[in-house]
């Protein structure tokens, strides 16, 4: 708006094929993480929980590097259709014009599909774990919500 950075038309389109992948992979990972931090009653716990997200976090974020020396390859086209990677895989496909538009539709649809799976679950799993004090609580005490009252 102030002029102040100036991008050609050819960046546009990078731009928000970079901030769409962003939004649907904060929506993802944040329900995710939702989850873990629902699941524990103090924050000391919390780590404990949001280990494993972390893990596949860095590690999706490690496969970026060899996608990015050949994009074609069959570990960037999986890791860019899987959505717990996609939203970090993709985009650099995408920039450097190595992903179809099929592929391109694909990975946005199951990223679409995973959150849309997720936020539901979050939402039962949040409701029955965020009121639960004392020990760390199991999955599966989150999920039922008969086990609440106990």
């Amino acid at each position: 708006a102030s002029g102040a950075v100036e991008l050609d038309a050819g960046y546009a389109g990078v731009l928000a094929v970079v901030l769409v992948w962003f939004l649907f992979g904060y929506l993802l990972w944040a329900c995710l993480y939702a989850m873990a931090g629902a699941m524990v009653s103090r924050q000391e716990d919390l780590q404990s929980s949001t280990t494993v997200l972390t893990l596949v976090l860095v590690v999706s974020y490690l496969v970026t590097f060899p996608a990015l020396e050949d994009p074609e390859s069959t570990g960037a086209v999986i890791s860019s259709l899987v959505p717990l990677s996609s939203p970090i895989i993709m985009p650099v496909r995408v920039v450097v014009d190595a992903a179809s538009a099929a592929e391109i539709i694909a990975s946005l649809a199951l990223l679409a599909a995973g959150i849309a799976l997720l936020v539901p679950l979050g939402a039962r799993i949040y409701e029955n774990a965020v009121l639960r004090t004392g020990k760390p609580l199991k999955l599966r005490e989150a999920w039922n919500p008969a086990m609440r009252s106990r």
